[in-house]
C-alpha cells in the first residue's frame, strides 16, 4: 500500500524533532552520541520503508528527506565539538592547569632560591630575621654575577619586605629579567644575623608545561612551582599579604 507523500514527511520531521530534543536534554556528550546513533539508524530505517512504499504517482520530495539528513548532520557535528571541547577540559584538569589559572593576574609570594624578578622597572622580595638586626644589606647580581646594585633593607625581627626601584649603582635602570641576590644582616655587635625564609614577590603573568609535564607559574621571566607558593594577594603590598 502506498504512503501519502505528507504523512511520509510529517512523520520523519516529527521523529527528527523528537529526538534532537532528546539529544540536547543529554546530560553528557556520551548521552547526547548514544542518543543520536541509535535515533540516526531508527531515522535511516523509517526512511527506507517510507521510500519502498512511496506513492510512485506522488513521490517523496527528495530535497525533503535531503534537509532531514543535513539537520541530523548538524547535531552530529555539535556533538563532535562538544566531545573536543570536553577533551580539552580533561586535558587542562589532568595536567594540573586549571586549579592554577586562579592565580594569573595576582601576586604571590614565592620561595626565591636566590632569584629576584624585575617586573616594569621593579622588584619586590620578602626574608625573615630572627631578631631585630643593626644592618641588612641586599646585594643584586646579574646572570654573570655581578653586583650591580646594593640595597638597604629592613631590620624588624619577624618578615621583612623590601621593594626595590629597579636603579642600579650605575644609575640606570634595571631591565626587567631574573637577577640573583643575597642578604647580610648584622646585630650591633657586628655580627652576622641569619636570614631564612627569602622569598620573592611578584605577579603572575602565565602558566607553563615544561617538557616533563611539570606545571609552573610564569612570574615575570621566572618560573615558580605552586608547591613554593608561600602567599597570594590581588593587589601588591610590601607588608602584610595574605598567608596561605
Amino acid at each position: 500500500m502506498a504512503l501519502s507523500t505528507v504523512a511520509d514527511s510529517n512523520l520523519i520531521n516529527n521523529y527528527i524533532s523528537s529526538q534532537t530534543a532528546a539529544t540536547t536534554a543529554a546530560t553528557t556528550t556520551s548521552e547526547a552520541k548514544n542518543t543520536l546513533v541509535g535515533s540516526y539508524d531508527t531515522f535511516l530505517k523509517i526512511l527506507t520503508a517510507q521510500l519502498k512504499n512511496q506513492d510512485p504517482t506522488s513521490p517523496m520530495d527528495a530535497s525533503e528527506f535531503t534537509q532531514q539528513l543535513v539537520q541530523y548532520s548538524a547535531v552530529e557535528q555539535q556533538i563532535a565539538t562538544n566531545d573536543k571541547l570536553d577533551d580539552m577540559l580533561t586535558a587542562l584538569n589532568s595536567n594540573g592547569i586549571t586549579p592554577l589559572l586562579s592565580y594569573v593576574g595576582q601576586y604571590t609570594e614565592s620561595t626565591a632560591d636566590g632569584k629576584l624578578v624585575v617586573q616594569g622597572g621593579t622588584a619586590k622580595l620578602a626574608y625573615n630575621l630572627p631578631s631585630l638586626a643593626q644592618s641588612a644589606e641586599i646585594s643584586v647580581q646579574d646572570s654573570k654575577g655581578n653586583v650591580v646594585a646594593k640595597i638597604s633593607g629592613t631590620t624588624t625581627a619577624g618578615m621583612n619586605r623590601v621593594a626595590w626601584d629597579g636603579t642600579l649603582d650605575s644609575g640606570a635602570a634595571a631591565a626587567d629579567g631574573v637577577y640573583k641576590f643575597t642578604i647580610t644582616a648584622k646585630n650591633a655587635s657586628g655580627e652576622a644575623i641569619k636570614v631564612d625564609d627569602v622569598r620573592v614577590i611578584g605577579l603572575v603573568t602565565g602558566i607553563e608545561t615544561g617538557s616533563d609535564g611539570a606545571v609552573t607559574l610564569k612570574v615575570g621571566d621566572l618560573s615558580v612551582k605552586d608547591t613554593d607558593v608561600k602567599s597570594i594577594f590581588a593587589a601588591i603590598a610590601t607588608s602584610n599579604p595574605t598567608t596561605t
